[in-house]
Formats: C-alpha cells, sequence, structure tokens
C-alpha cells in the first residue's frame, strides 16, 4: 500500500460496518477486556447500583461487564452494526442495558451518570475544537463529582515516532495497515486492508493527535479537575513510551 492518501473528516460515521465491527470482536480477547473493565471499576470510585455511561459503546464489551458486575450502564454508538451486536450481547447474558443510537456531539442522557468511559481510541477522532465539545458534553452528562475514564493510544508521548506498516492475523482473517501523518494538522491517517472470513475491504480512518498535556488542559477548561495520567491498565505511571493514556479526571 501507498502512503499517498487522505481521510475525510466524517469518516467515522460510516466506518464502523459490520466486518469492522466483527473484525474488533474477533480480535480482541477477552482477557483484554476483563483487564479494562477491572481498571474502570478501580478508578471509577461507585458501588454496584451506580450509573455508568458508555460512550462510544461499541459492541458492548465493556457495557456488558460493568452491567455483570451491579452497575446501571447505558451505551451510545453510532454504528448500527455495533448496537445490534451490542444489544445481542446483553441479550444473551440476560443484563438490562440500555443502548441508543448518537454520534459522540449529540447523545443526551436522562438524568446525569455517576460516571462515564470512553475506551479505544475515540477521542481522537475530532479535530481539536470538537474535542473540547465532546470532552464538554462529557462533563455536562455527569453528576458533580462524577468520573470520566478516558483511554486512548493516539497520544503522542505514546504513539510518535510513527510506527511501521503493520500485518497481523486474527482467528477470522488478517488486518494490513499503512499510516501516514500530517504534521501541520498532527493527523495521523491510516489506511487498511482487512480480510475477514475470505471477504477484503479496503478501509481508511484518521485521528488527531495531542499530547497528554493538551488533553488535560482541554478536560479542565471544562470543567474537570484531578486528572490522573496511567500508562496501562495495571496502573503504571504515565511517560513517554507509555503503550497508552488512561485518564481518569473528577468533574467539578
Amino acid at each position: 500500500m501507498t502512503t499517498d492518501f487522505c481521510v475525510p473528516s466524517d469518516w467515522y460515521k460510516g466506518f464502523f460496518t459490520d466486518p469492522v465491527v466483527r473484525f474488533w470482536d474477533s480480535a480482541i480477547p477477552a482477557a483484554a477486556t476483563e483487564d479494562e473493565v477491572a481498571f474502570v471499576i478501580r478508578h471509577v470510585g461507585l458501588r454496584p447500583g451506580r450509573t455508568v455511561a458508555d460512550v462510544p459503546c461499541g459492541t458492548g464489551r465493556h457495557a456488558t461487564a460493568l452491567a455483570r458486575a451491579g452497575f446501571v450502564v447505558t451505551g451510545f454508538d453510532l454504528s448500527e452494526a455495533a448496537l445490534l451486536r451490542a444489544r445481542s450481547r446483553a441479550h444473551a447474558a440476560g443484563l438490562p442495558i440500555h443502548f441508543h443510537r448518537s454520534d459522540m456531539l449529540e447523545f443526551e442522557l436522562e438524568a446525569p451518570s455517576d460516571a462515564l468511559i470512553c475506551m479505544g481510541n475515540s477521542i481522537g477522532y475530532f479535530e481539536p475544537e470538537l474535542t473540547r465539545k465532546v470532552l464538554g458534553r462529557f462533563a455536562s452528562a455527569l453528576q458533580p463529582g462524577g468520573r470520566l475514564i478516558l483511554d486512548t493510544s493516539i497520544c503522542a508521548e505514546s504513539l510518535l515516532p510513527i510506527p511501521a506498516p503493520r500485518t497481523f492475523s486474527f482467528p477470522e482473517g488478517s488486518y494490513e495497515r499503512d499510516i501516514s501523518y500530517d504534521p501541520v494538522q498532527s493527523i495521523i491517517n491510516t489506511r487498511a486492508r482487512l480480510t475477514i472470513a475470505g471477504e477484503r475491504h479496503e478501509l481508511l480512518y484518521r485521528h488527531f493527535v495531542m499530547t497528554s498535556g493538551e488533553l488535560v488542559r482541554a478536560l479542565r477548561s471544562v470543567g474537570f479537575n484531578g486528572c490522573a495520567l496511567y500508562g496501562d491498565i495495571r496502573d503504571g505511571a504515565f511517560a513517554p513510551g507509555s503503550p497508552r493514556l488512561l485518564v481518569v479526571a473528577v468533574r467539578e
């Protein structure tokens, strides 16, 4: 694959089709979800019975595990394919999770939640101004003192220098990616070839890259404080080279 390509700004609106969500479900081991949910439960500081919003919830792997642990969970996602799998997962587990179709920029809760999680790299979908808008919506969706957990590997200290092209296999197929970086806008563009169940799919997606400091300042600007930064799901301190950034922030 070549590195001469561009990605539309609204790529995420139609990206998460059934083949893509099947890929993520197949590629992510159950143990990874268990470890991530254990991190969430440790850091939200809540007892079972309290409310947690999952935005975006994807196929419901975190939402289902949190509901199984006794939390009242509401999930939001724009992808119909992801929501179909999320509802099926919750139904199979006999869990009363409410899933709604909504963009991250527009989701609304009936009442403020005790905690909100945004896992994966979803916070990097938008340019800085819209990122602050998303974070502001997160703040509005939380009770005072409620906790937000952000998870991203598209943080400058974790991401740079740009990774080499990568190919890996998973139970149903393979995934090959090539990356280009726009230093003017701090955008990482990805072109991927997904082969799943014998079918090939060409994918384009992009993320805005922020430093950890930029993200913390954006959180503080919309009403969060007490930001704690972790570099892995076992509570390691965040530092340059950490594989991911997990932020725990408290709504004022």
